[in-house]
């Protein structure tokens, strides 16, 4: 009679630690799934802040030389 409380004692401490498992394992992966989204933003931002710069350092040479920048003359 001693064994099959044990057993049954030792079966719901099993089930509790397997649930406190399944618990974490889903909220880790909501997690995952928050922070792959946030990351994506960053990304999309810092691309766009890097074709801004880009642009910005193109358009800059360029009217420096519509300016007469580089003219070797007098």
């Amino acid at each position: 009679m001693a064994d099959v409380a044990i057993t049954e004692e030792w079966r719901r401490s099993v089930e509790k630690r397997l649930q406190s498992l399944e618990l974490r394992d889903a909220v880790d992966e909501v997690h995952r799934l928050n922070v792959e989204d946030r990351l994506g933003g960053i990304e999309e931002s810092l691309k766009w802040l890097l074709r801004l710069i880009v642009g910005g350092l193109v358009t800059g040479g360029m009217a420096y030389l519509v300016a007469g920048g580089f003219s070797l003359g007098s």
